[in-house]
């Protein structure tokens, strides 16, 4: 998985996604496409996008499916991506930046109440700051993974 880089352009949400599986993915909305381009090459990363006029380039893997579904699973199997649980929320969504475990006590006040004493476990993204927390989303999202046969 380490050897799999990725520069998502205008599809933030399979950028989020992937993110949150434990990919190394940098994401851009309204760049111009050279220079996203540019970037991907000078980096050494793959290149995820719709765009439809720079599908014909050797670099980019062109996504023909409009939901995100779809796309995760056409990435992981003509990309041949392997996920494992221990990677999964590895990166901040937000800035794609390593997460660090915390211990609830020490971001108590950062929290919401109801979020406390329910034993998650918490992590932190020493760029951005965001705060991390297994709650109510975590069995959508695992039968999201597990419909499309990622762990």
């Amino acid at each position: 998985m380490k050897d799999k880089r990725f520069v998502v352009y205008r599809l933030q949400k399979l950028a989020i996604l992937l993110r949150i599986l434990g990919f190394d993915v940098l994401y851009f909305q309204n760049e111009d496409y050279i220079s996203v381009i540019n970037l991907t090459k000078r980096k050494y990363r793959i290149l995820l996008s719709r765009v439809k006029y720079l599908r014909k380039l050797p670099w980019i893997f062109y996504l023909d499916k409009d939901d995100l579904d779809g796309q995760l699973e056409q990435i992981i199997k003509e990309l041949k991506l392997k996920v494992n649980r221990e990677s999964l929320f590895s990166r901040c969504s937000n800035c794609n930046n390593i997460l660090q475990k915390v211990q609830e006590e020490e971001i108590k006040g950062e929290i919401p109440l109801d979020v406390c004493g329910r034993g998650y476990w918490f992590k932190r993204c020493s760029n951005c700051g965001k705060i991390f927390w297994n709650g109510n989303h975590m069995p959508t999202l695992e039968e999201k993974i597990r419909k499309i046969g990622v762990v």
